[in-house]
Formats: structure tokens, C-alpha cells, sequence
């Protein structure tokens, strides 16, 4: 290190490091910006001072975005854990009282979860001032996890663990599938064969997590070719359906027979092996030891726990 560039290190404005590692985490100058609250130009003003400051390229332009140069990630992967853990240890002094508290928290779900979740969640807030809002979750998953990064949303519950380890997880809930044929069906009555089901018309509901197919999920094998009858990306216009025609459908069972009375549904097992599906809880790793996440996060586990029972 030259007498000049450490000469430099003193007078560094250490806000610089957290702008650029904000524009490392989105690979963009503008999302970048609106995570922190910033204009753009003065996200690129200060990731032009710490390269001047630093005397090296930081990024490079890739495509419509730009990633860090070799120094930049190894800037980034060096600083950024110890604002992570910065962050943690205010975040986890900073107190937090619900019965108090204005905030309003958002939740990203599937349609199921938010159904479940909802009633119980108005009892358990009643008598606070802080509230919870559940929203379904983008289409995409690469959409929900920078929503998630950005602040967008305060947590997640989805069918699938995060791969990042800037997202931590837990599990808060486990779901069986079951087959859902209407009332009074002419060939399937209280139990559904291999034969008759393959035989069948289906109502097909499409997840909202890169266009699967629940059979997709459960199946231990894969299934032989079915005939389709209609697909739905709501389980309940699927039910719906399923009411109203001799098709049959793949259903959470939890969901599913809180509706069965009122579509008059018939809730059967599959006739092929199947795994359950697990729900889990995700947020920021950074931000774990913050006081009014954990009360989030352990709010949601109890409801998960009492709409699913032991997971």
C-alpha cells in the first residue's frame, strides 16, 4: 500500500462502503437508489468518490446492469458481513412494542396460507397498534427475494428455502395433499384408484412459484401423462370448477376442506405415493436479531402452527 493511498484511508467517508454495497447486492445504479432512499445521481457520485478515493475500478457494465470488478467483489465480500453484523447489533438494542407501535409489516403467501392465515391474524392483532398486511407473492421468485432485500416486504412464506445465505429460513408448517373429486361423482366415490384417477379430467392448479404444478412437487415418481381438463392459478376457481363438472383435482388438504361443505367436495387420498409439501419462514439474515422481526417472525410461526397443527 502506497503512503499516498493510505494517506487517503483517514479521511474515507465510510457511508461510501454502504452505498457500494448496495449497488453491489441489485447490480443497478437506480435499484440501488430507491433501497436507500437516494437520487441516482447521488448513488454514482458516491461510488465515483471511492473509486477515487480507493484509485481502482470498482464495476464493470454487464449487459443492462453492472457487477464489481474482482476488487470490487473482493471489497464487497470483506465489508459487507461487517455492516451485516453492525446493523444486527443496533437493530437488536432498538426496542420494539407492539401494543405501541405504528408499523405496518407485509407478508408475501400463496393464496392458501394468506386464507388460513388471515382470521387469525385479525384476533391476534385486535388489540395492538401495529399491523400486518399479506400479500401474494410475485410470480417470479427472483422478484420476491429482491423485494424481501430491498424492504420491501418484511417476511416470506413459501414452499422453498432460499440458496442465498443473505436470507435465513425456518420451517413453520407442513401440508398434505389430498384429491378433491365433487359430491355424487358418477365413478369415484369414497376412494379413487390409480386407474380411475389417471382416467379422469383434471383440474390442474398451477403454483405461483416458476409455473409448477403441484403433482410437480409431491410426486415420488413421475406420473403418467393426464388429461386436462382446465388449469387454474387460483385453488379457488379450481374447486370451484371441480364442483360444478365430474374433473378432479390435487388440493391442500388444510385449505381444501374448509371449502369442502360449501363447494360440496369430496376429499380423498391419492393413490400414489406422495411427499408433503413444508412452508417455510424467510427473511434478511441481517436482519436476525432485530426486535420487531423476531416478534414478526415468532407471531407467524405460532399461526402457522395452529392453522396447520405440528409441523
Amino acid at each position: 500500500m502506497s503512503d499516498a493511498f493510505a494517506n487517503k484511508l483517514p479521511a474515507l467517508d465510510l457511508n461510501l462502503l454502504r452505498v457500494f454495497c448496495t449497488v453491489c447486492q441489485q447490480s443497478s445504479i437506480t435499484r440501488a437508489a430507491e433501497q436507500l432512499g437516494l437520487t441516482q445521481s447521488s448513488v454514482s457520485n458516491a461510488i465515483s468518490r471511492l473509486k477515487n478515493t480507493l484509485g481502482c475500478e470498482l464495476f464493470i457494465r454487464v449487459g443492462r446492469g453492472i457487477e464489481p470488478t474482482a476488487t470490487g467483489l473482493h471489497i464487497f465480500n470483506t465489508v459487507q458481513p461487517m455492516l451485516d453484523t453492525i446493523e444486527q447489533t443496533l437493530m437488536g438494542v432498538k426496542a420494539f412494542d407492539p401494543s405501541t407501535s405504528r408499523r405496518v409489516f407485509t407478508i408475501y403467501a400463496n393464496e392458501a396460507v394468506i386464507d388460513l392465515l388471515q382470521p387469525q391474524l385479525d384476533t391476534a392483532l385486535a388489540n395492538l397498534s401495529v399491523r400486518v398486511v399479506l400479500r401474494n407473492s410475485p410470480v417470479l421468485e427472483a422478484e420476491q427475494f429482491q423485494d424481501l432485500q430491498m424492504q420491501k416486504v418484511d417476511l416470506v412464506v413459501d414452499i422453498m428455502p432460499p440458496k442465498l445465505k443473505m436470507f435465513s429460513f425456518k420451517k413453520v408448517a407442513q401440508e398434505r395433499i389430498i384429491c378433491v373429486v365433487r359430491q355424487h361423482h358418477p365413478v369415484i366415490k369414497n376412494h379413487v384408484s390409480s386407474d380411475d384417477f389417471f382416467a379422469a379430467e383434471h383440474v390442474m392448479y398451477r403454483l405461483h412459484r416458476d409455473n409448477m404444478r403441484v403433482a410437480d412437487i409431491i410426486s415420488n415418481d413421475p406420473l403418467p401423462q393426464r388429461t386436462l381438463y382446465s388449469e387454474q392459478s387460483s385453488i379457488l376457481s379450481m374447486l370451484s370448477l371441480i364442483s360444478k363438472s365430474n374433473a378432479i383435482g390435487i388440493a391442500p388438504y388444510t385449505f381444501t376442506q374448509s371449502y369442502a361443505q360449501l363447494f360440496k367436495l369430496t376429499l380423498l387420498e391419492l393413490p400414489f405415493k406422495t411427499r408433503p409439501i413444508n412452508l417455510y419462514s424467510i427473511w434478511p439474515t441481517k436482519h436476525a436479531l432485530d426486535k420487531s422481526c423476531i416478534w414478526l417472525r415468532e407471531i407467524i410461526e405460532k399461526l402457522m402452527h395452529d392453522a396447520y397443527g405440528s409441523s
